[in-house]
């Protein structure tokens, strides 16, 4: 499975991993010893709300990008640090979880529009 920006025509990820149950939605990135470009964790979500996230037990940075019911970016946060809470300023459908530096590299933007083939 991959993520492409449809925006730009660019693959952001093609190791992708769904967090569809509750267990993977609990545990999320956490324990794993790295987080590699080209991966990435989607989270989807029952109903738009605003979805916080915890960084405890991730031992790596990352960069997340909340997603409304069309695909499209509302809200972009880079490089959040381990062991830190983050609590988004927008409702969100999805989330995808991304290794830090990807928004940078691909010029990720709020509006661009995604898809999961």
């Amino acid at each position: 499975m991959k993520i492409v920006d449809k925006t730009n025509g660019k693959i952001v990820a093609e190791e992708v991993k769904v967090a569809d149950s509750f267990w993977t939605k609990f545990r999320g990135l956490m324990f794993r010893k790295n987080f590699k470009c080209g991966e990435a964790m989607v989270f989807d979500f029952k109903k738009p709300a605003r979805y916080s996230i915890h960084m405890f037990f991730v031992r790596f940075p990352i960069d997340l990008v909340y997603l409304d019911g069309s695909s499209k970016v509302v809200e972009i946060r880079e490089g959040i640090r381990p062991w830190r809470f983050y609590r988004p300023k927008s409702k969100s459908s999805s989330l995808m979880e991304l290794p830090a530096g990807t928004v940078e590299k691909f010029g990720i933007k709020i509006g661009h529009d995604f898809v999961l083939r």
